[in-house]
């Protein structure tokens, strides 16, 4: 099996960033078929390469509720799934070094087109000690890596100095990019866009400023069940038309994160919850998250059925595995 370069990864590395998440049945088992109709969909929708990013074993994909061995088989169902269709990038993020590391090696082994990595969470480290974790995963591999920025599990948030020792790096050729510092935010994607592939991941109401500056992406929860929308918004993206782009964005991905925001205050947590709460709206079952996350009221199900429906999204196609 062809190994992707690091090259290849970079160019791979743009469009939508469709944030996955984990089929699972009923008694919170892996539902691993399930990837062949979650990719199928997207594909007749038209997100495929050069359109976009299928990233497995984020958050949204609930990888801190999977074994290593669970990791692993999803990994090579998404990318068995995909069969060259869609870019799969690969989660391998841990609070371990080495489990990061055997994560990288198996992706890379099982034919994925590129890396996730974000700093390790729960223990803080000092910036010699995140650097030292991504040096590992790229020294050990020859696919591109994508740097994740997640101040708000590694309680690390990279400015501008940290990111020019990730440029030295050969194996690094993409950011995930969020910064809770604005100015760092939009030095980064202005000094390091060339360097590296850069997928925005702050509001998306701001994509605009993003693509001005040099993005070539976003991020999105909701293009795994509006991917139509999502082509809209990249394509207005890419040609400049950054008002009809961000009127897009807030029809369907705004009016989800204000939902999640309600969500949010009455306790909910979670990514891939409710994500999987509104697959179902497209027909295709992806089961339950795992606890302690929870499946969200109806009442979200229900009002992103109205927002997905006004939007043009196919709702309620019956599709079998």
């Amino acid at each position: 099996m062809k190994t992707r370069t690091a090259e290849e990864s970079k160019q791979l590395y743009q469009g939508v960033f469709v944030a996955a998440p984990t089929p699972m049945r009923a008694d919170y088992s892996l539902d691993l078929a399930r990837f062949r109709t979650c990719l199928d969909y997207l594909v007749e929708a038209g997100m495929v390469t050069g359109q976009g990013v299928y990233v497995v074993l984020g958050a949204g994909g609930e990888h801190m509720h999977l074994s290593t061995d669970e990791r692993k088989a999803v990994a090579e169902a998404a990318v068995e799934a995909a069969a060259g269709r869609l870019p799969v990038f690969v989660g391998v993020s841990h609070n371990a070094t080495h489990l990061a590391v055997e994560l990288a090696r198996h992706a890379e082994r099982i034919g994925a087109d590129g890396l996730q990595l974000e700093p390790p969470y729960y223990f803080g480290g000092t910036p010699d000690d995140t650097f030292e974790y991504f040096q590992a995963v790229s020294d050990a591999v020859s696919l591109g890596t994508t740097a994740y920025n997640t101040p708000w599990t590694s309680g690390f948030d990279m400015d501008r100095a940290f990111i020019g020792r990730l440029a030295g790096l050969a194996n690094i050729i993409g950011l995930k990019w969020y910064s809770a510092n604005q100015r760092e935010y939009a030095h980064v994607v202005r000094e390091c866009h060339t360097r590296f592939s850069i997928l925005s991941n702050f509001y998306g109401g701001l994509n605009a400023s993003a693509f001005l500056l040099g993005a070539r992406g976003y991020v999105s929860q909701a293009a795994n069940f509006a991917p139509r929308n999502s082509l809209k918004i990249l394509s207005a993206l890419r040609s400049g038309e950054y008002r009809q782009a961000t009127d897009l964005y807030l029809q369907v991905d705004g009016a989800y994160y204000d939902d999640l925001g309600k969500l949010f205050a009455e306790g909910y947590a979670g990514e891939g919850n409710f994500i999987k709460a509104c697959m179902p709206l497209v027909g295709i079952d992806c089961g339950p998250a795992r606890r302690p996350h929870r499946t969200p009221p109806a009442w979200f199900a229900d009002h992103m059925r109205q927002v997905l429906a006004a939007a043009g999204e196919q709702v309620a196609i019956a599709r079998e595995v």
